[in-house]
């Protein structure tokens, strides 16, 4: 029998280890375990007890210990366990599938673990399952998966489920728990976050990304790991205790980093607090037979071929993928917030003061991220350079260093995921709860997982080169000539697109996503992306829309705008050109704007906006289709289409 979870199958907790039975999976698990210095932060009805720094060691002077707080009575079963160990899985699961046990809920939890446990991968399946027949899980946690899965089950089954109703409800039971959070509540706190922006409800998205990121930090969850204890053995469910807090504080760092972006603010935990490390190994987060972990925490190595990732289905990989995505992105939104800084300060009467003041903090920002390692490293690196301060570009944000290495940093993330495209054929889909955990069940999310994270390199792509702008620059945004449709941006439909924005984005991201004047090798690099993206979804067109995250339909979108933009400026363009429109097809320098490079938009603005379209009722991106519309996404469609035509 395989350890490994598949929930029709668990073993008891007393169950011993038998190493004959050892699969291959579990060979290959073996190696990505390491002896690292093990934790044991016990929490019955003690506080957490302060952790020496040892898993992460800045260069900096060493920072003092953190106390950690003590959680509530009520924290829920990973700190005091309401539920009998002793219950065996057959037990279990004919609990689960019985007819005493609310049919409703059974499906809710189905629906979730089948379509967002890979996303949000912060409850462990077979204790929460234990959990949930012995009905120690709080109603709040449950009314939050029902919200998530509202528009799936009313899609699968037809039955109607009053979303608008329960998200209501929901946002009055969250204001009763903010003194003293259960485990529960804080994870209903964060699915709800991941609700709110699915649905394109910004201004709940905002306010919960600042509640769950403060919870956070408040329960001291950014420096699980600023120390470690000795210890020969672990109890696998204190272990795993960790774990789920863990996972539960980088889908919040996750998500900060999202908006952080999207509204032009600094992260609410900055990386240099950050002294958890990524997940650990799914191989050893499954194993409910383990009695005791003897090299602990567990962690992944760092370089592992691809196909060891398939042939394991460790979704985890998945998870540190996205970790490392974020982390990137911290640096991005630090890396545009020094630039527009030293852009105003330069600009102002008081600018020498100013800039010195603004100087020395950033000089601060770099010896820190210099010197600092990277969550989860065991090994100490040598101490970098002091980096040289980044002038002010004139022209291009090429012209700086770091533009260009942030640049090349999201190409090397995207170039490690695995192709979703090399596990066609792999895996199958839940067929029964019982089979939840299954090899061929988690490859098949695997590839679900791979699908989405190819999709996630594009809008922030788009959110960097965006960027490189002269009006990104500037004191006062202004649009460029070059290119520029002259009756566009000073239309009355303009003035209201920009207001429909400014409900979900910040000014400098409503800029980018209307600008003008990015510079051509920027702008060249968001449309061959939105190409290989459009060629992407053609190979995975098997893989359903359901299977999508908050993530995709942003993607889209910003898609979108780029290729609405260019189809405007190689109108312009060839209007003003008409005797190269032909010779652009070859080799010329302006092939960029000639009449295939257009027909190709519009080919994949086609594609695109009939993808967001039907994402419409899963992701509730009604908001993000109207925006669409005022932009004229249709009318361009036809215009170019007819303009195509002509012969000029």
């Amino acid at each position: 029998m395989s350890r490994y979870l598949a929930i029709g199958s668990l073993l008891n907790k007393d169950d011993t280890i038998d190493e004959a039975s050892t699969t291959d999976r579990e060979q290959s698990a073996a190696s990505e375990a390491t002896a690292v210095s093990p934790l044991h932060p016990r929490q019955q009805q003690q506080p957490l007890q302060p952790l020496q720094p040892q898993l992460l060691q800045p260069q900096n002077p060493p920072r003092p210990q953190l106390q950690q707080p003590s959680f509530s009575s009520k924290a829920g079963p990973e700190y005091i366990r309401p539920w009998d160990e002793r219950m065996s899985p057959a037990e279990a699961m004919r609990q689960f599938y019985s007819a005493q046990f609310p049919s409703e809920t059974r499906e809710v939890v189905i629906f979730y673990f089948e379509y967002f446990y890979g996303i949000c991968p912060i409850f462990h399946p077979a204790t929460f399952v234990c959990r949930l027949v012995c009905g120690s899980v709080d109603p709040l946690l449950l009314d939050v998966m029902r919200a998530k899965t509202a528009r799936l089950i009313t899609k699968h089954t037809g039955r109607p489920v009053d979303l608008d109703a329960i998200i209501e409800h929901i946002n009055r039971r969250l204001l009763l728990d903010l003194e003293s959070p259960s485990f529960d509540y804080v994870r209903a706190v964060v699915l709800m976050t991941t609700l709110s922006g699915g649905e394109n409800k910004f201004m709940s998205y905002n306010s919960l990304v600042c509640l769950a990121s403060s919870m956070v930090a408040r329960l001291g969850w950014h420096t699980l790991d600023l120390g470690a204890r000795d210890a020969t053995s672990i109890p696998w469910l204190d272990w795993a205790e960790l774990e789920a807090r863990r996972r539960t504080f980088w889908i919040v760092y996750q998500l900060d980093s999202y908006q952080s972006l999207l509204a032009d603010r600094p992260m609410s935990i900055g990386e240099d607090r950050v002294y958890t490390a990524l997940p650990g190994s799914d191989c050893t987060w499954d194993d409910v037979s383990i009695a005791q972990i003897l090299h602990w925490p567990t962690r992944h190595m760092q370089s592992i071929d691809k196909a060891t990732i398939i042939n394991t289905g460790a979704l985890s990989y998945t998870f540190i993928d996205v970790c490392d995505l974020t982390m990137l992105l911290s640096r991005i939104n630090s890396f545009l917030w020094g630039v527009r800084q030293r852009s105003y300060a330069s600009q102002l009467p008081c600018r020498a003061s100013l800039m010195a003041g603004i100087n020395l903090g950033l000089d601060n920002a770099n010896k820190t991220n210099g010197s600092s390692k990277k969550a989860g490293q065991s090994q100490q690196q040598p101490p970098q350079n002091k980096q040289p301060l980044d002038p002010v570009p004139t022209r291009s944000l090429f012209e700086l260093p770091r533009f260009r290495e942030l640049h090349e940093a999201l190409q090397a993330w995207r170039s490690r995921l695995v192709p979703a495209d090399d596990l066609k054929g792999i895996g199958a889909p839940l067929g029964h709860f019982s089979q939840f955990g299954s090899l061929p069940h988690r490859q098949h999310l695997m590839r679900a997982r791979y699908y989405c994270l190819y999709c996630y390199y594009v809008p922030f792509l788009h959110l960097l080169h965006l960027a490189n702008r002269p009006s990104f620059f500037a004191a006062v945004t202004k649009q460029t000539k070059s290119h520029q449709p002259p009756d566009f941006t000073s239309t009355e439909e303009y003035r209201v697109l920009r207001e429909m924005l400014s409900s979900s984005f910040s000014g400098t991201t409503n800029d980018s996503l209307l600008a003008y004047d990015v510079v051509e090798e920027s702008w060249q690099i968001c449309l061959d992306a939105i190409f290989d993206l459009s060629e992407f979804l053609e190979r995975n067109r098997d893989i359903s829309l359901e299977r999508s995250d908050q993530i995709t339909p942003f993607c889209l979108f910003t898609s979108i705008t780029v290729l609405i933009r260019h189809i405007r400026k190689c109108r312009c363009w060839a209007e003003q050109n008409p005797g190269m429109v032909e010779a652009a097809s070859g080799g010329s320098s302006t092939k960029g704007y000639g009449r295939p490079v257009m027909e190709r938009c519009l080919v994949v603005v086609r594609q695109l906006w009939t993808m967001l379209k039907d994402l419409g009722f899963l992701w509730g991106v009604r908001g993000m289709e109207r925006l669409l519309r005022q932009m004229q996404v249709e009318e361009v469609i036809n215009a170019a289409d007819l303009f195509s035509g002509l012969s000029l």
